[in-house]
């Protein structure tokens, strides 16, 4: 697997969304690793992971679990946006035991088959007519709430996209019909949901139905960012995150 590794102390994980690579969480890497040691991982069939076969949530999950494993890491905390964080509730479902705590940014935590279908359909129709660079240009623009200047969004779509349209299909298809309600319900490790309130790709209701799920969850909101406040609004974003880790240390 792929993989960045900076700093010292507990471990954070960083997972990030489809067709993204390990490099889009550069903003947090920095700052956080000043106070924990940070490894973002390239999620199977992404990025520079040789492994292009059998792309779903659970072997996604093992992989990490392998990685974490092979660095003689027995616990971590997680954090995942968008697909890295329904990767991270099934790694909190699979694998309990390596988890301190987690941080789901902009993601679901359920998603009827039906509805995932549609919107995946509708994403492969638009791949399947436009060259890499566009469809990376376009998602990139449709993950932003404000409005920028096209050489900020390719600036963006440069350090965030990395589409590999052999694997994206099955990345894209792998969440379909998932409900961690159970997960979510049933656990007593810290968690911190955090949601856009313009973010076009995961609507912010899926952000109030994780937060409600979650027994023990704190709630942060973004009001100026879309669905990859991480990028957007960094310095809230990193602060959010240290804040919430500090306080369960």
């Amino acid at each position: 697997m792929s993989y960045i590794d900076k700093g010292s102390g507990e471990v954070i994980c960083l997972i990030h969304g489809l067709g993204s690579r390990k490099e889009s969480w550069q903003y947090q890497i920095n700052e956080l690793s000043k106070y924990y040691r940070v490894i973002a991982v390239d999620l199977r069939g992404h990025n520079e992971s040789r492994i292009n076969y059998n792309i779903t949530l659970q072997t996604m999950a093992a992989d990490i679990i392998d990685l974490l494993d092979s660095l003689h890491i027995d616990s971590a905390h997680f954090l995942g946006i968008s697909l890295g964080g329904i990767v991270t509730q099934e790694v909190l479902h699979s694998y309990p035991r390596y988890v301190k705590s987690t941080i789901l940014s902009n993601t679901a935590s359920i998603l009827p088959y039906w509805i995932g279908k549609y919107t995946v359909d509708q994403r492969m129709d638009k791949l399947g007519s436009m060259d890499d660079e566009d469809y990376e240009y376009l998602a990139t623009k449709n993950c932003l709430h404000s409005h920028y200047p096209d050489s900020y969004i390719h600036k963006i779509s440069n350090m965030f996209l990395d589409v590999n349209r052999s694997t994206y299909m099955q990345a894209a298809s792998a969440p379909l019909g998932i409900n961690y309600t159970n997960t979510l319900i049933h656990n007593s490790k810290p968690m911190l949901v955090i949601g856009s309130m313009f973010d076009k790709v995961t609507p912010y209701i899926n952000t109030l139905t994780t937060y409600t799920l979650a027994r023990h969850a704190k709630l942060k909101t973004f009001y100026n960012s879309g669905h990859i406040p991480n990028i957007e609004e960094p310095e809230e974003f990193n602060n959010a995150v240290l804040e919430f880790l500090h306080n369960i240390n």
